[in-house]
């Protein structure tokens, strides 16, 4: 009798989502250990936990590719994430111009800065002393951001925020939940019919912004189907990445006080400190690949079309990497060699928005919020398998 793959992959066929929600790094490095390609009946795919062995695989697009049938491409179409070769670099290059730094600098800088002072300000409303960030700093930075540099009016942020619920559930529904995948489309064809008037709109008054660019592009135009899927998988990344960033920020940050002193010290020791929680608390924890032919990694046979899990979170704590990968260290000089925003052709369109925003933010509270530590009668700390961020994130500070 043949071996079976959870004879061959006993680790494996023990992980559960929802343990990997609760605490993923200690199974990380189990499965590291000894069985650092291993297969996962709970979702009928593939895990690799080591570092060298994601890199390969995250660099070779043409035997992994993201472009095969996916719920991210059911769900937002054909976009710069589930494509590849010509086709990826130019919705990428059409897209990258507002996340340039020059870019970023003098048209989302100071509106950035303006709306995280109005949100602080906010929270410190009524002589508090308590406040929750996540929901109330993190959030609404992430979606005043990305509207701002798609050109989506403002005032649709309520109907973005539940449309990126919905969006959230689909994308992380690896059991395959129709219900969850059908209020994912759901979400996507009603952002695609608001959006149609907006890019009329924008056509005739063009105001600079990505969308307005796209559409006003006549040498080689993007489809409208082509700006609606590329738009919804920036909408959804510079929700889903920024808050959860802000949010692992924030927490590990201020679950580590005896480190504050060395942060605050100087800027360069602030953008080292967020490497670092990007590192330990990564907000996406895995990037999908479909293996284009049969092929073998680290000598386990994977079969053409079978999906590959590179789990970032467990590239982010390698040992033969990272020096005591499981401590967070905010002087740890190779932070940046994190995987967090991915790495190749689809290294994360934002990875510098999100970057800035997090260092305002963080800024911002520092310098409104004396005293800021977490509150210890609401603990809280990251949660989820696929996306991963504090359910809530309570601070303190001194009035």
């Amino acid at each position: 009798m043949s071996e079976s793959r959870s004879d061959r992959f006993p680790l494996g066929a023990g992980v559960r989502l929802a343990d990997l929600a609760v605490d993923p790094y200690p199974i990380f490095a189990a499965l590291r250990a000894a069985e650092p390609v291993t297969w996962v009946p709970e979702i009928q795919r593939w895990f690799l936990t080591r570092r060298d062995d994601i890199l390969a695989v995250l660099r070779d697009p043409d035997l992994f590719t993201t472009d095969a049938p996916s719920t991210i491409r059911d769900m937002f179409g054909v976009h710069m994430m589930t494509t590849e070769g010509p086709a990826q670099i130019r919705y990428r290059r059409k897209c990258l111009p507002p996340f340039h730094a020059s870019r970023l600098k003098t048209a989302s800088l100071p509106p950035l800065v303006a709306e995280v002072e109005r949100l602080v300000t906010e929270l410190r409303s009524d002589n508090r002393r308590t406040g929750e960030v996540r929901t109330t700093v993190a959030r609404p930075v992430a979606l005043h951001s990305v509207l701002s540099v798609l050109g989506i009016p403002l005032s649709e942020t309520e109907r973005v925020s539940e449309w990126y619920e919905h969006f959230a559930r689909a994308l992380a529904n690896f059991a395959g939940d129709p219900d969850l995948r059908a209020a994912g489309k759901g979400a996507a064809d009603a952002f695609g019919r608001a959006l149609e008037p907006m890019l009329t709109e924008l056509e005739r008054d063009p105001d600079g912004t990505l969308l307005s660019d796209l559409v006003c592009d006549h040498v080689d135009p993007l489809t409208a189907e082509e700006i609606r899927s590329n738009a919804l998988i920036i909408l959804f990344g510079g929700i889903e990445t920024t808050e959860s960033m802000i949010a692992n920020a924030v927490w590990a940050l201020l679950s580590h006080p005896e480190q504050l002193e060395t942060v605050r010290s100087s800027g360069e020791a602030l953008d080292l400190a967020i490497e670092e929680t990007l590192r330990w608390e990564p907000a996406v924890q895995s990037a999908a690949r479909h293996a284009t032919r049969d092929t073998e990694v680290r000598g386990v046979p994977i079969a053409r079309g079978e999906v590959v899990h590179c789990m970032l979170g467990a590239a982010n704590r390698d040992p033969s990497h990272f020096e005591n990968p499981d401590s967070f260290d905010v002087t740890r000089q190779n932070a940046g060699d994190h995987l967090s925003f991915a790495v190749g052709r689809h290294f994360c369109l934002g990875a510098p928005l999100a970057r800035l925003e997090t260092r305002v933010v963080i800024e911002t509270l520092w310098a409104h919020c004396p005293g800021l530590r977490l509150d210890p009668d609401r603990p809280t700390a990251p949660y989820g398998y696929e996306f991963r961020k504090p359910a809530t994130l309570w601070v303190e500070w001194k009035v």
